[in-house]
């Protein structure tokens, strides 16, 4: 089997032979990346582009445990403004249950670097006092296949939050409902 399926999206269904790890899919709607993990399955646009003869596809975000307990949401906001002066890296996790969890990790004004945790299924990391938005860096981080969060604004009351699908280099944004049961 090959790390990257190419497949068409016919009437009829997919053809094509499968990846290992992902699928690039053509569709009547345009250009599809598709990645699953036992935390986590999606369907990304890549390029949107109509193709005659092909069934269209949609973007889909699925949760096999559903979706996270806003609690941990709330947990990790209260985390990061405990400590608004630098950079902190914090992942919630599934072990039996969605978990958030704070690795080792060095941090700084500018950075945090950090020890990867097995059963990730969303990296969230706080700018401290400047805006949430995703960076160069983050993006050429963030290349697998899961859920990412940033924080902002930790300074005021009401911090600003940014979260995104990324599958494999491909991202796109979401809601706060979209991932934790709000």
């Amino acid at each position: 089997m090959r790390p990257v399926g190419y497949l068409l999206n016919k009437r009829e269904g997919p053809e094509g032979e499968p990846g290992l790890f992902y699928d690039y899919i053509l569709a009547g709607n345009g250009l599809f990346i598709r990645g699953a993990s036992p935390l986590l399955k999606a369907s990304l646009l890549v390029s949107p582009a109509w193709v005659r003869g092909l069934a269209p596809l949609k973007e889909e975000l699925e949760l096999p445990h559903g979706k996270i307990p806003v609690r941990l949401y709330d947990l990790a906001l209260s985390i990061f403004m405990a400590r608004n002066d630098e950079e902190q890296y914090l992942a919630i996790t599934w072990e039996n249950e969605y978990r958030l969890r704070m690795p080792a990790q060095e941090r700084s004004s500018a950075s945090v670097t950090y020890e990867n945790l097995l059963s990730c299924v969303m990296d969230i990391h706080s700018h401290h006092r400047m805006s949430a938005w995703f960076s160069g860096q983050d993006n050429a981080d963030e290349q697998g296949l899961r859920l990412y969060m940033v924080v902002g604004r930790l300074d005021t009351l009401v911090p600003e939050v940014e979260i995104r699908l990324g599958v494999y280099g491909y991202f796109a944004p979401l809601e706060l409902r979209d991932v934790f049961n709000v």
